[in-house]
């Protein structure tokens, strides 16, 4: 598959490599030592239910437009998103705050059903003053609540008048009591979409994956202008063996690093952090057109520098740029725009897409269109690498 001199190449280096503890360094341990710390101080967040929200409910007015909030927070329960407990008076829900018992709790006040018939119903949220994430959610659902039950009074005023029939406080508290079509107007629902995505632990060791990977695969095609500087690529080129195969060489030497290095972090991850790749072999396609893509265009980068100290400089500032735009610390495409819009000229994209793509135990054919296009780039960036050190090494 490879001429000889290609292997050669690739596994003499290969050893050399192996021993300098700074592959290891830079292709595992910061990548999963930052994976590690990320998802202890993000991770929680980043699971079901890791925002750990515990509210208290109060209804002082007793009423069944009081109440549809209730079952308003008793559904969020069902859906494992908070925790709800009721209670009877102000002071013991006061004081279940301060205890730490709660984070935060909705008062429904006395007369909130014949504020409601009159417009400018009021809720009132008291919150632990060190939960300010918790106090936000807290007030985010009572203001829901209240400017659903607004909205649906307006539109019973406003067909009433239409109708010629007087809008009346015991009219609008008859149709707009029901919490079906007043309480929420949003719902928590399961979606089968289009695009999957990783848990938040997988992804975040993803992204850190295959941001690290093109600090490792640089090392192996760097290394041609380590050679070229210390004056032994020169001995090599002149050896009988083509230009194509010293230079598949290191290309070679680049793609095996990159694959034991993501191999290796899919392991560890799995077994340390509980992290959930899918399908194992569309995991190793992943693995292995992302790989391809990176060493390409880490080729490209070798060839357009003028030194090694320049071409390093070079791989890390667009090892950096791309993995930002890519997506590696955050999914970009919640951004939206022409940010989200370019992030799909990156690999990373396409490698943290291809993973998504396996989420939830879908087949591994599932990675076929991301794989496919990490191997356009991978081919583009490779026949283009090739001919910018083609005509390097001529000179």
């Amino acid at each position: 598959m490879f001429h000889w001199a290609t292997r050669l190449i690739a596994f003499k280096d290969l050893r050399l490599r192996v021993r300098d503890r700074s592959f290891f360094i830079m292709g595992i341990l910061a990548p999963l030592g930052l994976a590690f710390i990320f998802n202890l101080t993000f991770g929680g967040v980043l699971q079901p239910g890791g925002l750990d929200l515990r509210f208290g409910y109060l209804d002082l007015d007793g009423t069944e437009s009081s109440s549809s909030l209730g079952e308003v927070l008793e559904q969020l329960e069902a859906d494992d998103f908070l925790e709800l407990t009721r209670f009877d008076d102000r002071e013991a829900a006061a004081a279940a705050v301060e205890d730490g018992d709660i984070q935060a709790f909705i008062l429904v006040p006395e007369g909130f059903d014949q504020e409601l018939a009159i417009g400018a119903p009021k809720l009132e949220v008291v919150g632990d003053i060190d939960s300010g994430t918790a106090t936000d959610v807290a007030s985010a659902i009572a203001r829901q609540f209240g400017t659903g039950v607004d909205a649906a009074r307006l539109a019973v005023i406003t067909t009433a008048s239409i109708m010629g029939v007087a809008p009346t406080p015991d009219l609008i508290a008859g149709l707009t009591q029901d919490p079906a079509t007043a309480a929420f107007t949003a719902n928590i629902t399961g979606l089968d979409a289009d695009i999957r995505q990783l848990d938040g632990v997988t992804y975040i060791t993803a992204g850190m994956a295959i941001f690290f990977l093109f600090f490792t695969v640089q090392s192996g095609v760097l290394g041609l202008l380590d050679e070229e500087r210390e004056g032994t690529l020169r001995r090599l080129m002149a050896a009988p063996v083509p230009r194509a195969a010293v230079i598949g060489g290191k290309g070679l030497l680049a793609l095996i690093l990159g694959v034991f290095a993501l191999t290796t972090l899919v392991v560890a991850s799995s077994l340390i952090m509980g992290a959930s790749w899918g399908h194992p072999l569309g995991v190793a396609i992943m693995i292995l057109t992302g790989v391809a893509a990176a060493v390409s265009l880490m080729g490209v980068v070798a060839g357009l520098a003028k030194s090694p100290e320049g071409a390093e400089n070079l791989a890390s500032i667009t090892a950096v740029i791309l993995g930002m735009l890519g997506g590696v610390f955050f999914p970009i495409e919640s951004a939206g725009g022409a940010l989200a819009a370019a992030s799909v000229i990156t690999p990373h994209y396409w490698f943290l897409r291809g993973l998504g793509d396996l989420a939830g135990g879908a087949p591994w054919t599932n990675a076929f269109p991301a794989a496919a296009v990490l191997i356009g780039m991978a081919v583009v960036l490779g026949l283009a690498a090739g001919w910018v050190l083609n005509r390097r090494f001529a000179e």
